[in-house]
């Protein structure tokens, strides 16, 4: 007869066998965060300020040491993620080694810089997840592997309005009429100058655009208009506080196989939501939604469009929010055998 310890230990052992470990090179993902409760991963956000990536090679190799998990995913961009996790799998995991998966992010596909070596490393990971349709023909097409279509999870925000109840959350500038929040990091796709022009032409409306004010291009900054209001990074509950107040969302890119973070936040928040008129957007966010052409004339009157149809376009993002949650929650059951 085994011990209480022999069964324990056994029992210990096959909880481990199926540990998972997701691992963000970044302050945050609502991508990460929605994937990673539903398949019960240990999820592990790393940032560090000025010395990059050698710390977070130690960080992520110390992670991965302790945990000893059957599954490690990692999500791209950064390339040297996954990298570091193959490391791990050949030179330090013992047998069974571990399989890796790649949540490639647009990043991942579209900087020249890293194609090569995102290339090498995604045909030698167990599987690849993408974002859309688009995404996955690119990398059947060029880099030769059977990516994975997973679309973002609509964020469960309940937490988060709970505590903002208990809290001061984000102050909005009164004069307005009006509220925009302008989804933003400074990115290269995002048409910034066309937004800037737009508010120009909208006194009454006050654009809130977000992000670390240390990405932005100078040039652009000496054009903003007195109606926009420059957040800088804020921290996740007042970011969230600031989309739940304001009166529609916009969320703009340049690259035609994007799919933009904050319009899932707009779905989260039943709020009207601008976008960019391309194809994988317009087929996800189907309702309670305007599309643009990213030029200053559109986006002013997709505004004044949002204005006049706040009530309708409201009504409509609450069925696609409802929609999309139990689409998802389908998906993600179905593609249960690739955490396994």
């Amino acid at each position: 007869m085994r011990s209480n310890n022999e069964k324990h230990n056994k029992m210990s052992n096959e909880a481990h066998k199926h540990k998972i470990v997701f691992l963000v090179w970044d302050r945050e993902g609502i991508r990460a965060s929605g994937i990673s409760k539903h398949i019960a991963a240990s999820l592990h956000f790393l940032s560090t300020s000025r010395v990059r990536h050698p710390t977070l090679f130690i960080k992520t190799l110390k992670i991965l040491r302790k945990e000893r998990p059957k599954i490690i995913i990692c999500q791209s961009p950064p390339i040297t993620c996954p990298i570091i996790a193959m490391l791990y799998k050949f030179l330090f995991a013992k047998r069974p080694k571990p399989a890796i998966l790649i949540d490639a992010h647009t990043g991942a596909i579209s900087r020249p810089g890293s194609k090569r070596i995102s290339k090498m490393v995604m045909k030698r990971a167990s599987a690849t997840i993408v974002i859309n349709k688009e995404q996955q023909a690119y990398l059947a097409k060029n880099y030769q592997i059977s990516p994975i279509v997973l679309e973002d999870p609509i964020p469960d925000f309940g937490d988060i309005l709970a505590t903002l109840k208990k809290q001061v959350g984000y102050n909005l500038v009164q004069r307005a009429i009006y509220n925009v929040a302008v989804i933003s990091s400074f990115a290269i796709d995002e048409p910034l100058y066309a937004v800037f022009e737009a508010a120009s032409q909208l006194t009454d409306v006050t654009f809130y655009v977000t992000g670390d004010l240390k990405n932005a291009d100078k040039k652009l900054l000496s054009k903003i208009p007195n109606n926009v209001v420059l957040t800088g990074f804020l921290d996740y509950l007042i970011y969230i506080d600031l989309l739940q107040k304001v009166d529609v969302i916009m969320d703009l890119t340049t690259d035609n196989t994007s799919m933009v973070a904050g319009a899932f936040e707009a779905v989260a928040l039943e709020k009207p939501l601008i976008t960019s008129n391309w194809i994988p957007l317009k087929r996800y966010f189907d309702k309670g939604t305007i599309y643009v052409e990213n030029s200053a004339n559109d986006i002013k009157q997709a505004i004044m469009m949002s204005m006049i149809k706040s009530e309708e376009l409201s009504k409509d993002m609450h069925q696609l929010k409802i929609e999309k949650i139990k689409e998802w929650n389908e998906k993600i059951s179905n593609l249960a055998y690739i955490f396994k």
